[in-house]
């Protein structure tokens, strides 16, 4: 089971509760108080998904990133 966490540094993670190895991480880009960065980690690799309007759809889009890579997405 996946989960997200946040933590003081306005950074949420997104993590393996089997392991609790961090796999998605959302961020506020720069200075800004509305953009957040999501950023992926395949095989402790960061791989950035872009920048998003919100928090919601960064941690979406991290969701989505791993839903299809298991092979779980079902069609939109």
């Amino acid at each position: 089971m996946r989960r997200w966490q946040e933590f003081e540094n306005s950074a949420q993670y997104y993590f393996d509760d089997a392991d609790g190895l961090i796999i998605g991480q959302i961020h506020k880009f720069g200075n800004s108080t509305h953009v957040y960065t999501a950023t992926v980690k395949p095989h402790n690799i960061d791989q950035v998904l872009g920048q998003y309007i919100s928090g919601t759809y960064a941690m979406k889009a991290i969701e989505r990133y791993w839903n299809i890579e298991d092979g779980t997405l079902i069609g939109e």
